[in-house]
Order: C-alpha cells, then structure tokens, then sequence
C-alpha cells in the first residue's frame, strides 16, 4: 500500500497507483486479515485514493475506529556521487520558483499535505467535512522523526553491511563497475556524478546504485514496521534472504538459519481478489463483512497463529467469509504467509552476541520481534 514517489510529479504515481484494480483488492483482502492496516506515505496521496475505493463514510469509520494508519517519511532515500553515497535529501521552494500544491505535499511540511491532498483531489467535500478529515487522518499518523545516528547506523550502514554480506549481492555490484576493479566500494559506486542524486528506480534494480538504495529501503520497511511494535511486515521477494543473511553474520546456528523461515497455508480458502478487481464487490461491502463477530474471530486467530494452527486458522478464515452474499461465488486459492521462527536455538554466547551485533533488526529479533513476512512479487532483488 506504499505509494513510492521518485522525484517525477506525485499525481502520475498516485493515478497509477489508483487506477490498478490489484492495488484496490490487496487493500480489501488486507483489512479483513488485520485489525490495523498501516500505510506508509510521503505525500497522503493515498487519502484521496481510499477516499474513492471506500467511499466517504466508511473512511470515516476506518479512522475513527483506528483501522487504518499512517507513517509518513520526512525525506527522500538517495544516493549521492563523489564518495558521499546513501544519504536523505528534502527539496525547498524559493521565491523564485514556489511549489506547485503536489510538490508541497511531497515536499513542505507534513501537517499540510492531507489538506492539500483533499482541496485538490477531492473537491466535492466542504471545507467541514475536509477539516474533520485532515484532523482524524493527522490523529492516526506518526512521523518518522528519527535522529541522524540512528539513520546512519540502521538504515546506511547496515545496507552497507547487508550488500557486501552477501557474496551474491557483493557479485552483483562488481558485475556494474569497470571491468578489472579488484574490491567495490559500497559508497563510491558508477552511475552518478559528483555533484548528482539519483533516487532509486520505482520499476526494477537496474545497476549497484539502484541496488543499495533497494537495500536501504528494506531496512527502512524494517524500521517503520517497529514503529507500531509488533507488526507484520509487507516486502518483497527477496527480502527474507537479505534478512537471513543478517542472522548469518551475527553467528545464528545452522538450525536457526534453515528454520529461520516457514510457510502458513492455508489451502481451498476463498479469493476475494478477482471480485474486488472485477468491480463485483466493493470495498464498501469488504468493511461490512470485515465487522462481523467471524471476521473479529478470525483476526484474533492471526495475532497468535503458529504454523501448526494452519488447519484452525483455515476454519477460521471461511467462517469469516462464508455468511457474505459473494461467498459463493468466490475462486478458491492458496493463502501463504510467511513466518519467522522463534530465536531460542541461538548459540550460548547469545548474551554477548547480542551486544556485538550492529544490526537493528537482529536486535529486534533477539528480543521476541518476529513478524510474519508477505512476500510481493514487485521490486525483486537479484537472486
């Protein structure tokens, strides 16, 4: 549901974003998996966007009830020339050349970009009903104000880490730099100048640039995931080797490392998707639904489902569905999600490792933090 921005216009990524019916039914299947769906935003674009699939009033309802989340970014990933590499950068008007309203929702202060959002994109609401809207949505927002130390370590270094970690993301860097070069330097990469940015390529990792900058940004998911505590992260495919390979730099046994991750499915359980994406149902009705004691049931099973609850957890998720007018009709799938396992089988020395480990997420880990991974098709990192 992360709307990512580069520096082209926020309304073309927005529309897109829209306008794709796969989009509007992960969101309906979302909110019937959680009680809180967190979005991150740079812009609240996204405000208008669920104001359109949901419907006025049951947005309302979503915020009011707290079902919906915002974590909003203060700036921009980048990756600077001349040895300077990962950093944030923020954009400023001037006199001379103000912003246009989507560059100062993108880019001014955060508290105005909802009411920005809604003047421009949903001009039939009063200035009432737009007033209780940005109040309710800056209610269920926090920003991320982290301190410099910590971006450097979290995000900077430990994306440095994570690539020159990996023998396979080590190679692929080398592959992108001139032919002969013996080492690679993480942070004084080919393909910006020395007095460039480059933001990273929404569509796919093109060189060693763009991959760093995918690496930074899977620990920043990891870090806004931490935000709101213990939170099932959404990512990519890919991810979770980058995350196991994290845990083989901190020393973890062979056996944590194979089990580090495995497989809740749930098998013949109903598709809501293909409905949602035909129009046949809407997201107004998905709330509906989403309300039911079944539905409530359901999402207490998921706060504490095990691998071994599969079967329960199955029942659970059809009782939930099974009373809709659509149930029928519905195409039958497998539901996978992907979990991590406990930490107990850490070496002896977990103690001391604990404290030598640079490594936000390893930290988070060591100390019961272990979310469920959904693993996207987009944004893949080499394999």
């Amino acid at each position: 549901m992360w709307v990512r921005l580069d520096l082209d216009t926020g309304l073309k990524a927005n529309t897109f974003f829209q306008t794709n019916p796969s989009h509007r039914a992960h969101f309906a299947s979302q909110m019937l998996l959680y009680d809180r769906v967190v979005i991150p935003t740079k812009d609240f674009g996204i405000v208008p966007i669920l104001i359109s699939w949901m419907g006025l009033s049951c947005f309302r309802d979503a915020l009011d009830s707290g079902a919906l989340a915002f974590v909003v970014l203060r700036s921009l990933l980048a990756y600077q020339g001349n040895g300077h590499g990962l950093c944030e950068i923020e954009i400023r008007d001037t006199p001379q050349k103000p912003f246009k309203w989507y560059q100062a929702a993108m880019f001014g202060p955060w508290d105005k970009a909802p009411e920005l959002q809604l003047r421009y994109q949903c001009p039939f609401l009063s200035s009432a009903e737009r007033s209780t809207i940005v109040q309710a949505t800056l209610q269920n927002t926090r920003p991320l104000e982290w301190g410099r130390e910590f971006f450097i370590r979290n995000i900077i270094n430990e994306a440095y880490a994570d690539v020159m970690g990996s023998p396979t993301l080590q190679a692929y860097l080398m592959h992108h730099e001139r032919s002969g070069a013996s080492q690679v330097d993480p942070a004084r990469l080919r393909g910006v100048g020395p007095n460039q940015y480059r933001v990273l390529n929404l569509e796919e990792v093109r060189d060693g640039i763009d991959l760093v900058l995918r690496v930074a940004e899977i620990n920043l998911e990891i870090a806004m995931s931490d935000l709101y505590g213990q939170s099932d992260l959404g990512t990519s495919v890919g991810a979770e080797h980058l995350l196991k390979d994290k845990l083989a730099r901190a020393g973890a046994t062979p056996s944590v490392l194979s089990s580090f991750i495995t497989l809740l499915e749930l098998a013949s359980v109903p598709d809501i998707r293909p409905a949602v994406e035909a129009g046949d149902v809407s997201i107004a009705d998905i709330w509906g639904l989403r309300n039911k004691k079944a539905s409530r049931e359901f999402r207490e099973w998921m706060r504490a489902a095990q691998p071994q609850d599969a079967r329960d957890l199955e029942k659970a998720y059809v009782a939930s569905l099974c009373e809709s007018a659509f149930y029928s009709s519905l195409p039958m799938r497998v539901l996978r999600f992907a979990v991590t396992t406990a930490v107990g089988a850490f070496q002896p020395i977990a103690g001391i490792l604990t404290g030598a480990v640079d490594s936000f997420f390893i930290e988070k880990w060591l100390a019961g933090y272990s979310p469920r991974l959904f693993l996207e098709e987009l944004r893949k990192l080499p394999q």
